[in-house]
């Protein structure tokens, strides 16, 4: 059989369960998805031991000016919370307790706006 050269999925279908990983090069989010765990297993598909290839590539895909910013939006408030009941911080405003995966959030919401003050507000 020849080898896949692109493969397309939703979240569901290619989520838990799906070891497709030994080869990927990059993982493309045409959406944003409601649950943060969902970015998580998107990306879970290609950070993975195993994977063959030393550099990946992750891309995520906005549109200016649509529901993008505000999905993106929801994203880092739930991430925000989520990273602080997990480190054990208290519930804050800081940017100080976000992780990496709040400010990607951040980052992606700033440019669907179109508004890169969001960006320097978040640290980024």
């Amino acid at each position: 059989m020849g080898e896949v050269r692109i493969l397309l999925g939703s979240t569901l279908k290619l989520g838990t369960g799906t070891n497709v990983q030994d080869k990927l090069i990059a993982v493309h989010h045409l959406d944003c998805p409601w649950r943060p765990s969902d970015i998580e297993q998107r990306d879970g598909r290609i950070l993975r031991q195993g994977n063959e290839n030393p550099v990946i590539s992750i891309f995520r895909y906005v549109t200016k000016g649509t529901f993008d910013a505000y999905l993106w939006q929801i994203q880092e408030q739930k991430l925000k919370y989520i990273s602080q009941v997990m480190t054990g911080k208290s519930i804050s405003r800081s940017c100080e307790d976000m992780d990496e995966t709040v400010l990607s959030a951040a980052e992606v919401k700033a440019i669907a706006t179109s508004n890169p003050l969001l960006a320097e507000k978040n640290g980024s």
